[in-house]
C-alpha cells in the first residue's frame, strides 16, 4: 500500500471530504487531488504534517504505513467506525458488554 492508499483510506474512515483536508490544510482541491489520484505525487514534509494532523494520524503512518505509539490498528479503527453506527442504547449495552469481557 502506497501513501496514496493510506490517505484515501484515513480520509473514508474519517468520513471526510477531500475538499475539507484541503481547507484545512490551506490547499488547492487540485493539489489535494495529485496526493490521492493515479498522479500519486507527495507533498512536501510540512504538508503531510498538516494533513496527518487533520486526520488524527502520525506522518510515519501515511508514508510507510507503521502504526506509532497511540495510532489505531485496522482492528480498532473497524470497532470505532461500528460503534458510530449504534444507537444510543445500543453504545451502552457494548460498553457494559467490554466492561465483562476486559
Amino acid at each position: 500500500m502506497e501513501f496514496r492508499d493510506r490517505l484515501r483510506e484515513e480520509i473514508e474512515f474519517k468520513g471526510l471530504q477531500g475538499k475539507e483536508i484541503a481547507a484545512k490544510v490551506g490547499l488547492s482541491y487540485s493539489t489535494f487531488l495529485s496526493y490521492i489520484d493515479s498522479r500519486g505525487v507527495l507533498p512536501n514534509v510540512e504538508t503531510a504534517v498538516k494533513i496527518a494532523k487533520v486526520l488524527g494520524v502520525s506522518v510515519e503512518y501515511l508514508v510507510d504505513g507503521k502504526q506509532s505509539p497511540g495510532s489505531s490498528d485496522p482492528a480498532e479503527k473497524m470497532l470505532i467506525s461500528n460503534f458510530r453506527n449504534l444507537s444510543d442504547s445500543n453504545k451502552i449495552n457494548l460498553l457494559k458488554i467490554s466492561e465483562v469481557i476486559k
